[in-house]
């Protein structure tokens, strides 16, 4: 039985270390790691689900929750349980298998906490749950689908972003210290419990990452599990096993120089970032002076010209991101991707076809209205700004009281 449980303790290890080896995630200075799993894998992904018709494989691409993002865990969990069985054969792995999973364990550590940086700088700075665009805040609510509407709830809090990535930010700094590694392992299996639980009650598409990173969190636990559960449960002093990498290099000067360049890298691919922009809250970074909601006032059609032009434009939206949005009488949305030529005022629109639309605009700064134009379409559209960031939700309203809710 025990033996049972060691074998499966140490195959959950080894997939989680495959994991981090070879699932893709968006570092901002190392490139290459999607390409070496796409190269590792892609084939024999591709194989898989071209024989299993029952898979539905929209983008080949293995991204966030997508089924070739399954498949790939499936294959790294089959190698695991592959390599853990074949390497007890061999005598070196008898020998040295302690000093390998521990240094499995070290990097796991350093890789939970390294993620859990990025992600918590994300939202201190207001970049993971930015304030909601103006298309988001004039769709009626029950039109959207459940993860824009957490999404935006949050972006309308700064407070509560700064506590949140807090709340990542200094459990993850504390898995850098052997002294506080253990401490900082149980804040983030409850951190990351509710980060799996918002993610799967939302229907937000990170939930095979964040079950993931949960699963490395209690694996990294799970050695002191017991001592845990006597200290708190049944008042017990114990001294728990801590998780430190201070004997797998006994060189004090050369361990020093490597924790200096893993933890260097950490901030330079979290931190710097921000602090090199200077952008401290995402807020404020200057948006595009056309971005915003306009009202559309009048639409005047040339009647010798032939198009297909859903006349019935309500609201007209410039995206952040750099996207043109159309609202419909029935409240339905077309967006594009848009380019601006600032030089000859005109609006190339993109559309899901790769098809472009040119609009020639014209925008009054004292009246703020904007005028759109396509000679080709025959179509003139007048719509006025309206007035998005002073809506109710955007407004950093605060009670103590609900006596205090009636006077606003």
């Amino acid at each position: 039985m025990r033996k049972s449980i060691l074998f499966n303790y140490q195959a959950l290890l080894i997939f989680a270390f495959l994991g981090v080896l070879f699932v893709p995630f968006s570092f901002r200075n190392l490139d290459f790691q999607s390409k070496i799993t796409a190269f590792l894998f892609e084939d024999l992904i591709h194989l898989i689900t071209s024989n299993f018709k029952n898979f539905l494989v929209v983008n080949a691409e293995i991204t966030s929750d997508s089924t070739t993002l399954y498949i790939l865990f499936f294959i790294l969990l089959l190698l695991a349980v592959i390599f853990t069985a074949v390497l007890s054969f061999f005598s070196f792995w008898k020998t040295n298998q302690d000093l390998i999973f521990r240094a499995i364990q070290i990097i796991l550590t350093y890789y939970l906490a390294f993620i859990m940086l990025k992600y918590g700088f994300d939202k201190v700075f207001k970049v993971q749950f930015y304030l909601p665009e103006p298309n988001i805040l004039y769709t009626p609510l029950g039109m959207l689908d459940k993860d824009i509407l957490f999404w935006s709830s949050m972006g309308t809090s700064y407070s509560y972003n700064v506590f949140m990535g807090l709340m990542e930010v200094i459990p993850a700094l504390l898995l850098l210290y052997n002294k506080t590694r253990i401490l900082g392992l149980f804040i983030l299996s409850g951190v990351l419990l509710n980060v799996v639980f918002i993610n799967f009650g939302f229907d937000i598409s990170v939930k095979l990452y964040s079950l993931f990173l949960l699963l490395i969190c209690f694996l990294l636990l799970a050695p002191n599990l017991k001592k845990i559960i006597q200290f708190f449960i049944f008042n017990k002093p114990t001294a728990s096993a801590r998780l430190k990498g201070s004997d797998l290099i006994t060189s004090k000067t050369i361990k020093w120089c490597i924790k200096t360049i893993v933890i260097f890298f950490f901030f330079t691919e979290s931190l710097f970032p921000y602090l090199q922009k200077e952008t401290y809250n995402n807020e404020t970074i200057i948006q595009n002076p056309l971005h915003g909601a306009y009202e559309v006032v009048k639409i005047e059609k040339n009647e010798t010209q032939k198009n297909n032009v859903n006349q019935k434009i309500k609201r007209i939206f410039v995206h952040r991101n750099n996207y043109f949005i159309f609202q419909y009488a029935d409240d339905t949305m077309e967006d594009f991707y848009l380019e601006i030529n600032p030089i000859q005022n005109q609006f190339i629109l993109t559309d899901y076809n790769a098809e472009k639309i040119k609009l020639q605009y014209k925008y009054s700064k004292s009246s703020k209205t904007l005028e759109l134009y396509s000679p080709e379409l025959g179509i003139r559209i007048y719509s006025k700004t309206l007035p998005w960031k002073k809506l109710p939700l955007l407004q950093p309203l605060f009670h103590w009281t609900v006596d205090e809710i009636g006077k606003n």
